[in-house]
């Protein structure tokens, strides 16, 4: 298959541009022409431009016309699906509350996908129906995260995991409980400055991992106990009591209802059982294969082109008014992303100008 994967930015060790990145080699390991279009390249694209996948931000230089479209965010969809007005596209949403993931409406989308049912409520409470929603999980590189031979009886050491978390920022309620209990903590993430593109590296060497949505899924692979946070608020520690529940919600925002404090979090280090910690561990190897997964990718692919050979078209057509919204709001975040990956001193300055005329 020709596989062309859409994505509004590919450059960070973070979010959608992870996903795609795993995706993008794996595909071309099997033997599937993979393409990527994206609206800003950065360092993910180039190491995959080095790996041989093509990734431009000119769809005019897209090498061959794609079978299928593989698609992330709603401008990138709506460029390309004027552009490859005959291709059929299989639409992801990752997120419940960005903009770039409102569901986008077009005659060639045949499959609306969501990575967990926060995701498809997002469809749902925008006019589309329950059936018309698959729900494809989040998933672990299982032979880049092994699960560790041996779960410490008690934990010594923490890390903090997340891109949103810094040293003035959520993470010192974690430090402070952390060393509370006698655990070392360590930070790690672009919001302090030390992001990992190599997470299976440094994921074994900790007994508990804070953080959420695929970065604790591939944690619990290795074998680390999870608690669920971040910016949006403090969940819980993953049990085998509430792991088919935090699965169905991607290990994010929708479980993350108490509020950030030192106490809370005490609360839940104490938690800590290794026997718990193994059986969720072996559950999510189990469900969230990434090989596994990927065929259930690929499946889908080969079934919309067949349907749309056949002639079947998408039920949810392009309107004017989401159209038009689209452009306008997304001209906006497009022209701050560009100023601030290209002009960052500039763009810092203007923000804060900006602040202070509030």
């Amino acid at each position: 298959m020709n596989i062309l994967i859409i994505n509004f930015i590919l450059n960070t060790p973070s979010g959608t541009e992870t996903y795609v990145y795993e995706l993008a080699i794996e595909l071309h390991n099997r033997g599937h022409h993979v393409e990527i279009f994206t609206l800003l390249k950065g360092d993910l694209a180039k190491s995959l431009i080095d790996y041989g996948i093509h990734v431009s931000t000119d769809l005019k230089k897209i090498k061959k016309k794609p079978d299928c479209i593989h698609a992330h965010h709603n401008i990138t969809t709506l460029k390309t699906a004027g552009f490859f007005k005959k291709t059929p596209i299989v639409y992801f949403i990752h997120d419940r509350t960005h903009f770039h993931d409102y569901p986008f409406r077009h005659p060639n989308i045949l499959k609306y996908v969501a990575v967990d049912y926060n995701c498809k409520d997002r469809y749902l409470e925008n006019g589309f129906e329950d059936n018309d929603i698959e729900i494809i999980y989040n998933w672990a590189n299982l032979s880049r995260f092994k699960q560790r031979k041996t779960i410490s009886e008690t934990p010594k050491k923490a890390l903090a995991f997340s891109n949103y978390m810094s040293q003035t920022h959520i993470f010192p309620f974690i430090k402070e409980a952390c060393l509370s209990e006698g655990i070392e903590i360590d930070l790690v993430g672009s919001g302090n400055g030390n992001a990992t593109t190599s997470p299976e590296k440094i994921l074994e060497q900790y007994d508990i991992v804070f953080g959420k949505a695929k970065a604790v899924i591939e944690a619990m692979a290795t074998g680390a106990a999870v608690i669920v946070c971040d910016f949006r608020g403090l969940a819980e520690f993953v049990t085998p009591e509430n792991m088919f529940h935090y699965r169905k919600y991607n290990f994010g925002m929708k479980l993350m209802t108490n509020t950030i404090q030192t106490d809370l979090i005490v609360r839940e280090i104490r938690k800590y059982n290794p026997e718990n910690i193994l059986k969720v561990s072996n559950f999510i190897r189990e469900e969230a294969d990434f090989m596994s997964i990927v065929s259930q990718l690929e499946n889908t692919y080969l079934k919309v082109i067949k349907e749309y050979d056949n002639k079947k078209r998408g039920k949810y057509k392009t309107s004017y008014y989401n159209y038009l919204t689209i452009r306008k709001i997304t001209f906006i975040l497009v022209m701050k992303i560009r100023l601030n990956y290209h002009f960052p001193k500039s763009y810092a300055f203007i923000k804060k100008v900006l602040h202070n005329l509030k």
